[in-house]
């Protein structure tokens, strides 16, 4: 064992010597082309890129290449627009060099950085920081780097950046944070175990060679990195601690920095900032070989999803693509493969009824040593009992692309697209710039003039290149993944170790591995797409971009008529020759229902499927679309080169106006509908809440997905065809024609609207606009159970209403307090109490209602417990708003203005941000104007007031609230009866006491207990007296233990449950509003208990219409 041991370390020691003789080459070709300079201020050295940077004309940012003393490569942005500024440190080193014994060190590592330094030795001190300043911030992990990230406001970007880069300079890794730190990489883990894709993931890593890294676990978990380290006699900080110091070396890391200070500010702060990184040389270990070895290739795994969907995924090894970044051949093939036009391959699999969609993932594409391509189907249930047939198609069509050979065409096509993109740069947003810059600039073989360019300028044609990743596309180099649900005639033999997907392997038969495989005559038809009409030939730009102080803040009303509104926007500020055009139809003239919505969804699927090859060309050209039948309308957006644009509005419209309802692609869409609908449980839990429940509560129009599917049923073809030939028999048309376009062609395409729709007008008194509920006011609960009974995890959200977002003061008051609430709350319930990965603060609203708040966490601790804690946080936090010193809010109001002011960053923003006036139907087009006023007249005082108006629930006279409560399975779910005979301070700990194995005492003599401990209301008493009560019941001393343990939640539960005795001698029953009449309970703290969300939206009064805000007068009349 020793011996071998000291072969693979050997081993080992001489490829990382070669690894770093390499890149001594070209850590020495790319010091040479650097010159010796000092900062303006301190005089500091540093190095800066002598030679010119490859740079869009289109890219008006001032950019600087340096090289600091310890070897760390920064690129500055001086960006005079940038209302934010962020960076970006990117090491290169991930979870590929974790050890055997400690999978997800490098994921715990990152976490743990977040945790305090010497110079700022509160842990919770840069969040707050950050997100006082407006900012946000994250880090994440992937196999082979961990990338740390944030946004703040300009004033605060050197502060920021000295706090950013103690991180890598003097980090604490302070005991006291390592096993909250764990728990938060587990939660993490859990909440991703109802991801298939996270299933498939791991099973086809833990299912390649086993000795290469590939294969272990990165995210890891409490067994891998808490439970392995004691297993090993380890301490897991030393090795968190080891990890760090041989690895996190300036040799390996990529910093990027943009903002509005000049380019010198940036590089002095970033040499100043970030010189004491210590430089151990290139410390990144060399991967050896290829995971995909032969003995785990020609393989068919089944495996269980818990999706009802059917992946089949084939996937080949490849060797490394760093170098191959300029001719990029995994691009070709997936130009090729994903292509829905007649002869490409998924067209043969669709007209069989095998395949809903068809994709293509290269596995990085700047992995060392060695990459993977996958070739993906989604199948439809005969797709599966046929992979066979799809597996020979997918061989026989990589035979036809081997027989024509590379193309340049193609190519042509992509770099086409792509030289024209990079011409007429759309500057991104200064996080994403900051992530793309940090992490790609990794790659060895990118020269150093194409730092800034690399991903984003021209491809160059290599038929060799493209050659050759196709030889490795051969029956002898793949292996299969088939997923479902249910795999008829196929017994699971083995569970998979995290995330316990059953699955079972079996060698691929002869005729799916043999070569002849590529030699079938069977007639495919298979053949190359033809030249893409879509392809922009014309790039001219029309307007001319005019000083900021001219820019138009809204478009012109160009048409008013009885049947249609056309607004026009000529691009003022970006010059460049794209375009934006959204048609919104209105069509239904009576009061939606449940069948109303299915039948509209069920249309905007098959037409969905339609569109998805006859509009294939225009996608591939860089065009995007979407067409929505909404339950009241039609929506049309198209988006891209805007020479191309009104055509493609015009080829949608043609297709709507002569849909025939034709049976296959009627059942086709019916199929994918029922398994969208039954996917959606699945979601996790949070989701579920905040972007199912929500809309669901607080929409007219909006039904369950189970009540949905139940109206599925009763959609016929003929339903269907009636509703796809009456919605354009009246309509009204929105139209919005915005970007490099002449105000004739706007009025082309309105009359071109007209012309295909040929529909009588629709009156305004006979439209039917989507409504929001006016929810009465009052608290309420709502709960429901996962439907997976696998998902360890529940969530709570509380949702409380605020004032109306028709008024802009009430908008900024709830952005203000709900940034106010962000950093504490998650402070608070993730990072102190560890109550899961998902925990978050924000704002929402609907249409023309109110504004809301949102408190929103998910834990494998039940929902009662979650709301309880949101419930404390917000009777604290009144006292840290008013603590907010003149200066700190003085800060958070300028920080959001900036916000308001920043430019916008293309025509489709733009366009967006005015589109959503027009269909709001206020044409308030100078909100952003108002919302900034208000915010120059705002005070603590109105937050204060604001506070104790709507949130505050011992203050609020119309307190609106609504507890949605979503229950895993593995929890005691209390029932309806025992919400109004106990508390939820009872019903939470007697939650939190039975997932600690406390089962002894039922809720009853519980809740008796409790009332008597209240009388003396002393928590440690009451434990102690607790502990009694069970050990008399016969609990366990491992049991009786948990009582007393911080992570076992029971200390806070026994206090909560004090407090709501001592509340609710005080609580009234009836906080406002009474529905006993209406058959609703109350829970004995007063809240109205709702078991069926369509019955309680029924007792509800809707909103008003909004009411235009000016006279819409428009510019011509004939």
């Amino acid at each position: 064992m020793q011996n071998q041991l000291w072969f693979h370390a050997t081993l080992v020691a001489i490829f990382i010597g070669l690894y770093g003789w390499y890149h001594s080459i070209t850590d020495h070709a790319l010091q040479s082309d650097f010159v010796a300079r000092t900062t303006a201020n301190l005089k500091l050295p540093y190095m800066e890129f002598g030679g010119k940077l490859e740079q869009s004309p289109g890219d008006l940012r001032e950019h600087k290449l340096i090289k600091l003393p310890n070897n760390l490569v920064v690129l500055c942005a001086k960006d005079v627009d940038a209302t934010q500024a962020a960076a970006s440190l990117s090491i290169d080193i991930g979870g590929l060099a974790d050890p055997p014994k400690l999978n997800g060190l490098a994921h715990f590592l990152e976490h743990m950085l977040f945790m305090g330094t010497e110079k700022y030795p509160d842990e919770g001190e840069y969040i707050a920081f950050i997100k006082k300043n407006a900012g946000q911030y994250n880090a994440f992990t992937t196999l082979h780097s961990t990338t740390y990230f944030f946004g703040i406001t300009n004033q605060a970007l050197e502060e920021t950046l000295d706090r950013f880069s103690r991180f890598f300079i003097d980090p604490l890794f302070a005991p006291s944070s390592v096993t909250r730190e764990l728990h938060a990489v587990d939660s993490e883990h859990k909440g991703n175990l109802q991801s298939d894709l996270r299933r498939y993931f791991q099973l086809q890593r833990g299912l390649s060679n086993t000795s290469h890294p590939y294969s272990y676990f990165n995210t890891g978990n409490m067994e891998t990195l808490r439970d392995s380290s004691q297993q090993w006699g380890l301490d897991i900080r030393n090795e968190m601690i080891r990890f760090y110091e041989t690895y996190y070396s300036t040799d390996i890391m990529k910093l990027a920095v943009v903002g509005n200070h000049s380019i010198e500010q940036l590089v002095e702060w970033s040499v100043a900032k970030f010189s004491d990184i210590k430089s151990k040389g290139n410390t990144k270990p060399q991967v050896i070989g290829q995971p995909l070895t032969s003995d785990v290739m020609g393989k068919v795994v089944h495996y269980q999803t818990l999706g009802n969907i059917y992946p089949l995924i084939l996937q080949f090894g490849l060797p490394e693509l760093k170098a191959q970044y300029k001719t990029r051949p995994d691009l070709y093939l997936e130009l090729l493969f994903e292509r829905r036009t007649p002869g490409s391959l998924f067209h043969y699999l669709k007209q069989n009824g095998w395949a809903t969609d068809i994709y293509t993932y290269t596995l990085y594409q700047d992995m060392d040593g060695f990459n993977m391509f996958e070739i993906g189907v989604d199948m439809t249930p005969d797709g599966l009992k046929h992979y066979s047939n799809i597996i020979r198609a997918v061989f026989e069509y990589l035979r036809v692309l081997v027989a024509y050979g590379p193309q340049q065409l193609f190519y042509d096509e992509i770099s086409a697209v792509k030289e024209l993109n990079f011409r007429f740069y759309k500057t991104p947003g200064v996080v994403n710039w900051v992530l793309d810059r940090s992490q790609r600039c990794h790659n060895p073989h990118i020269a150093t003039e194409h730092y800034l360019s690399a991903g984003n300028g021209v491809l160059d044609f290599s038929y060799e290149d493209v050659a050759d990743f196709m030889a490795h596309l051969h029956p002898q180099n793949y292996r299969v993944f088939l997923g479902a649900q249910n795999h008829s005639d196929v017994e699971f033999t083995t569970t998979e170790k995290y995330f316990g997907t059953p699955y079972r392997v079996d060698s691929l038969p002869l005729n799916l591995t043999d070569q002849t495989m590529m030699d079938w005559t069977e007639q495919y038809r298979f053949h190359l797409p033809t030249p893409n009409p879509f392809i922009p030939k014309s790039t001219k730009v029309v307007g001319k971009v005019v000083p900021p102080a001219e820019v138009a803040l809204s478009p012109s009303l160009l048409y008013h008529t009885d049947a249609y509104e056309l607004w026009f926007k000529q691009d003022d500020q970006f010059a460049r020759p794209y375009g934006y055009i959204r048609v919104q139809i209105a069509y239904v003239q009576t009061a939606p229902s449940s069948f109303d919505r299915a039948a509209a969804q069920l249309l905007d699927k098959y037409v969905a499927i339609i569109l998805d090859e006859e509009l294939d060309n225009a996608k591939v050209a860089g065009m995007e679309y979407s067409v929505s039948f909404l339950v009241t309308k039609v929506d049309i957006e198209v988006t891209g080169f805007s020479a191309k644009l009104p055509s493609l509005v015009d080829a949608i419209l043609h297709r709507l106006k002569t849909l025939n309802i034709e049976d296959h692609i009627f059942q086709d869409s019916l199929a994918q509908m029922r398994q969208k609908y039954q996917n959606k449980r699945n979601e996790q839990p949070f989701k579920q809440l905040q972007l199912i429940e929500l809309p669901h509560f607080n929409l007219a129009y909006v039904w369950s997905f189970e009540t949905l599917e139940q109206q599925l049923a009763n959609v016929t073809i003929d339903s269907l065809q009636n509703l796809a030939t009456s919605a354009f028999e009246r309509t009204y048309a929105k139209i919005i024609v915005s970007g490099n376009f002449y105000e004739y062609d706007a009025v082309d395409t309105a009359r071109n609207v007209q012309r295909i729709l040929d529909s009588q007008p629709l009156s305004v008194a006979k439209q039917v606009h989507g409504r929001v509920v006016a929810v009465e006011p009052g608290h309420y609960i709502h709960r429901t159970q996962m439907s997976d009974a696998s998902s360890p995890n529940g969530a709570s959200l509380v949702t409380i209403y605020c004032g109306s977002k028709l008024s802009a003061k009430d908008r900024v008051i709830t952005e203000l307090l709900a940034h106010i609430n962000g950093s504490p709350f998650f402070n608070m319930l993730r990072t102190k109490e560890q109550l899961g990965y998902v925990v978050y603060a924000s704002k929402t609203s609907y249409e023309t209602g109110r504004m809301m708040l949102v408190f929103n966490a998910q834990s494998e601790v039940n929902p009662a417990y979650l709301t309880q804690r949101t419930d404390k946080f917000i009777r604290d936090i009144r006292q840290h708003i008013h603590d907010y010193s003149i200066e700190e809010f003085d800060a958070l109001v300028q920080s959001q203005i900036a916000l308001k002011t920043a430019k916008l960053k293309s025509i489709k923003e733009e366009a967006t941000q005015f589109w959503e006036r027009i269909s709001s139907g206020v044409y308030d087009f100078d909100y952003l104007v108002q919302e900034i006023a208000q915010l120059k007249l705002l005070t603590k005082g109105d937050l204060l007031e604001a506070w104790d108006m709507y949130v505050n629930p011992d203050t609020a006279v119309d307190y609106t609230r609504i507890d949605s409560q979503l229950w895993s399975v593995k929890y005691v779910y209390p029932q309806d009866s025992e919400l109004s005979t106990y508390p939820n301070g009872v019903i939470s700990l007697f939650g939190c006491l039975h997932s600690n194995g406390l089962v002894e005492v039922g809720i009853a003599e519980l809740y008796e207990f409790v009332q008597h401990a209240a009388l003396s209301n002393n928590v440690n008493a009451s434990l102690s007296g607790l502990a009694e009560l069970y050990s008399s019941k016969h609990a366990t001393e491992q049991t009786l233990e948990r009582i007393t343990t911080d992570d076992s939640r029971i200390s806070a539960a026994v206090e909560m449950a004090l407090q709501d005795i001592a509340r609710s001698t005080h609580t009234s029953r009836n906080l406002a509003g009474d529905f006993s009449t209406k058959n609703m309970r109350q829970t004995l703290d007063g809240k109205w208990i709702i078991d069926n969300i369509d019955s309680f939206k029924a007792m509800q009064k809707l909103y008003d219409l909004a009411e235009p805000e000016t006279s819409l007068t428009p510019k011509y009349t004939n």
